[in-house]
């Protein structure tokens, strides 16, 4: 991967601080936005952090992963952290991912200025 290929990336912590299974929450300060990275069986994913299934917004992070399912722990809402999809209700919107990397030892997100 080059430097162009990274220069949008930004930065949501150490590769060695994320083991497997293990769903990591970052604040991005600049974006006031929480954004999760996930590796799991080896493959990082990263998304919005805040739940979207309605009432007060929690965060996914201490929700219960099982398998590639994580279930949010306010409403019961559940995603596949792999497609985004939503599997179980009250949730009607997917996950917002955004595509993952290791760089130089460090996790990186493509996350947007929206």
């Amino acid at each position: 991967m080059s430097t162009a290929d990274t220069a949008d990336r930004r930065a949501l912590g150490r590769s060695a601080d994320l083991r497997d299974a293990y769903v990591l929450p970052v604040y991005l300060e600049d974006l006031k936005r929480r954004v999760a990275v996930l590796r799991l069986d080896g493959a990082l994913h990263a998304f919005d952090d805040l739940c979207n299934c309605g009432g007060t917004p929690c965060s996914l992070a201490s929700g219960l992963l099982e398998g590639s399912s994580l279930m949010c722990q306010c409403h019961g809402s559940k995603w596949d952290v792999v497609s985004g999809s939503v599997e179980r209700g009250p949730a009607t919107e997917p996950l917002r991912k955004y595509e993952a990397a290791e760089v130089d030892g460090e996790l990186r997100a493509a996350v947007p200025v929206d």
